[in-house]
């Protein structure tokens, strides 16, 4: 079951039930024929599962017989988590380190190969990732005769344990990894209970990450491996909380195992405390976010978004006092997606050898989400998101919709646990989760918080098929980039090939959105007209961009002109303008404009004039 194939099944459990051959060569990128070869495995394996997916001879599709109803979706998600889950390198290493850390004793080859169901040779291969993983924590991978271990303090196997269930998480786009989890010390009745009250915990706790920590101490508690090292005393408010999950499941706990709990949630952001403190009173905080917005051009921040920064800053230091260390499992998406911000946000903490990139990507997701909301701006089509993976994922994920889907408006980041409370909400047009939900009410999509091309399509897709099986008519055609970008009230259709007119207009669509003061004008004319700096960033696209200090933020507008503006070789469509509101400001704006650039959609958009016709 390789990644295009559970794909596959994952969108039939969104609810889709008809699959174009076409549609998904252009998702996967790949030919006709390994797509039919993904098809006909997916059918025969569904058929263990008593579902009927048919190829519709000649017409160029494969479809469900009937659609899934809950119970099945259920069935299915649980087989995804279950069947093949060592297929993939990724979750195969994971797996053994998991079985490692959690046993008291060594294991050999053999037990571990039986286990993954792989051969011993595979085992023996994923051994180096292994430890590589334990080197993080200081661990130690040792092989006796009797087999493999994992030697080091009992903090540092607990800590790597909550990264690999973090990480197994996000690789099954499960909202809880532990039920696909080996648990020996724990019956079956008190997971289920403890899952069950997950969803009546308060809101300033994720029941996920709880639940991970909480199952986590009760199996080292009961296999005789007790935590030696000292941690603050937990918070009244959490210490209430804990003590009332434990009676009610009927387990008993330590206070070192409580305060282990805590300190953990606290520093992996996953406990919000109503009560923040001011960030006005902290000046080595204010002073951080003064360089980091030097360095990425971002200004103009509002409140709220500070506040969220802060958080996660606070959770970054609380972090180090208590030397928690952890593996985020976005951590190699966002350095891919935005590696200036995570080296702008690394440069700016001045972190040592001690820290790590992984402690400071939820600082640099929610700068993302900032950069990502700074380069939208239009009408969006009503949905929730859902992401129980953290705050500052669900942040990111957040903005990062409503950048490449201007059609989009995520009117709730919603728990999951209110799928079926009837709390007085509009119905959403559909979900978009970074976990599967079998159970839900409305249609949805799984995605990864971090919004790479392949999830864009993803999103894509889903939205087609959502369109064709209601039989509306399609949302709203846009190539995303450019309305991202560029939204309709910052371009504008002039019949003048006159320099000076050109460069009013530009910077009038640029004031209106309150980007750039009225003498930002004459600072332009100073570089385009009087310095003669006027050059095309490609073929039939001028580029006008100047120093200026009455810049308010980041922008772009476009003109479009009817007849090409020729000035010596230049022979130009349309007029891009950038505002920046510091020269330190560049490259985020040329993030954004290598989006347009590298699309031919977008680019024959700005030239040829396809926003003419909304205008």
């Amino acid at each position: 079951m390789n990644a295009r194939r559970r794909q596959l099944v994952q969108m039939m459990i969104n609810g889709q039930m008809q699959f174009k051959l076409k549609d998904c060569e252009a998702m996967f990128n790949v030919g006709e024929r390994t797509v039919r070869y993904d098809l006909e495995h997916v059918a025969g394996w569904l058929e263990d599962y008593d579902v009927t997916f048919t190829h519709a001879s000649g017409q160029g599709y494969w479809e469900l017989a009937r659609a899934l109803d809950a119970d099945k979706r259920r069935e299915l998600d649980e087989a995804m988590n279950l069947y093949g889950r060592s297929d993939a390198a990724e979750e195969r290493y994971l797996l053994i380190a998991y079985e490692l850390l959690i046993e008291t004793r060594s294991q050999s080859l053999r037990e571990l190969a039986e286990e993954l169901e792989v051969s011993r040779g595979t085992v023996l291969q994923e051994m180096e990732k292994v430890e590589q993983l334990t080197d993080m924590f200081s661990l130690t991978l040792e092989r006796g005769r009797k087999g493999f271990t994992i030697l080091g303090s009992e903090k540092a196997k607990r800590l790597a344990l909550l990264s690999v269930m973090s990480r197994l998480e996000a690789a099954w786009n499960s909202m809880n990894p532990v039920p696909y989890l080996n648990w020996s010390e724990i019956s079956m009745k008190e997971m289920e209970k403890a899952v069950a009250l997950t969803e009546e915990l308060p809101e300033t706790i994720s029941p996920t990450a709880f639940l991970k920590v909480w199952m986590l101490q009760l199996q080292r508690m009961r296999s005789g491996e007790l935590l030696q090292e000292e941690q603050p005393k937990a918070e009244p408010w959490f210490e209430e909380v804990w003590h009332e999950f434990c009676r009610t499941v009927g387990v008993d706990t330590t206070e070192r195992n409580m305060a282990f709990a805590c300190c953990y949630l606290k520093a992996t952001s996953n406990l919000y405390p109503k009560d923040v403190p001011d960030y006005n009173d902290d000046p080595v905080f204010l002073a951080f976010v003064e360089e980091t917005s030097t360095r990425m051009g971002l200004t103009g921040y509002s409140d709220e978004q500070i506040r969220y920064i802060y958080r996660e800053w606070q959770a970054f230091h609380y972090a180090g006092e208590c030397k928690i260390r952890y593996l985020h499992p976005l951590k190699k998406k966002v350095e891919e997606q935005y590696p200036f911000i995570v080296f702008h946000v690394q440069e700016a903490l001045g972190t040592g050898p001690e820290r790590t990139a992984d402690d400071i990507i939820p600082i640099a997701m929610s700068f993302a989400a900032i950069y990502e909301k700074a380069s939208f701006d239009n009408e969006r089509y009503q949905i929730w998101v859902m992401c129980p993976g953290g705050i500052a994922a669900g942040r990111l994920l957040t903005a990062s919709l409503m950048k490449h889907f201007p059609e989009l408006d995520v009117k709730r980041t919603a728990a999951v646990s209110m799928l079926h409370k009837d709390n007085g909400w509009d119905k959403p047009d559909f979900i978009v989760s970074t976990v599967t939900l079998p159970d839900s009410p409305y249609p949805y999509v799984t995605i990864n918080p971090v919004m790479t091309r392949d999830e864009i399509t993803k999103v894509e897709h889903f939205m087609k098929d959502l369109e064709e099986k209601r039989g509306a008519a399609k949302l709203t055609e846009t190539t995303p980039s450019v309305q991202a970008l560029i939204p309709a009230s910052r371009t504008a259709v002039m019949d003048t090939t006159d320099l000076d007119e050109i460069l009013e207009t530009g910077v009038a669509l640029l004031k209106e959105d309150d980007i750039v003061e009225t003498a930002f004008l004459e600072d332009i004319r100073k570089t385009v007209i009087d310095k003669a700096y006027l050059y095309e960033i490609v073929p039939g696209l001028l580029f006008v961009h100047t120093h200026s200090n009455h810049v308010n933020r980041p922008g772009f507008s476009l003109v479009q002109l009817e007849a090409p503006y020729r000035s010596e070789k230049l022979h130009s469509h349309a007029v891009l303008f950038m505002a920046t509101p510091d020269k330190y400001a560049h490259l985020p704006q040329l993030q954004y404009l290598y989006q347009l650039l590298t699309n031919s959609d977008s680019m024959q958009q700005q030239l040829h004039g396809e926003i003419k016709h909304e205008q």
